[in-house]
């Protein structure tokens, strides 16, 4: 019964990554894909993460990392320091001490996601890659 859990994650996966984008040109010019809302996806691929820095804007801005390793079980985490934050995905815990963290091991193919409505420069480290045992470091700046 489990493995037919992933279903609706992949879906909306698809969905989010064939989106009309609108936004600025310079995020298009880089490869990161914009989503409404101001959203980029961060991908986790076997050689390790791309893009490694993605800007957001103040107050719209969801930042998605997406699981595309081969077989690789990955987990997040992402420093809010003292920044509001009062969303993030089901498979993300929001911790007192200003950490957002995977809840378990994201399997390959699904994501987690989060969102941000403070300025400033957000730390993420992502664990699991096969091919990063010691985890990948990277960063999401709110303007």
């Amino acid at each position: 019964m489990r493995k037919f859990l992933f279903l609706p994650s992949l879906l909306l996966c698809a969905v989010l990554t064939y989106l009309p984008t609108y936004g600025s040109v310079e995020a298009e010019e880089e490869g990161t894909p914009l989503l409404p809302g101001h959203g980029q996806i961060i991908t986790v691929s076997d050689t390790g993460i791309q893009p490694t820095k993605i800007t957001l804007k103040k107050g719209d801005g969801i930042a998605f990392i997406l699981n595309d390793t081969k077989d690789s079980l990955i987990t997040v985490d992402l420093a809010y320091g003292k920044h509001t934050t009062h969303c993030a995905s089901s498979n993300l815990k929001i911790g007192e001490d200003g950490v957002i963290r995977s809840k378990e091991p994201i399997p390959p193919k699904d994501f987690a996601s989060t969102c941000f409505h403070d300025s400033g420069s957000y730390a993420f480290t992502v664990y699991g890659s096969k091919g990063s045992p010691n985890g990948i470091v990277g960063t999401i700046v709110v303007e």
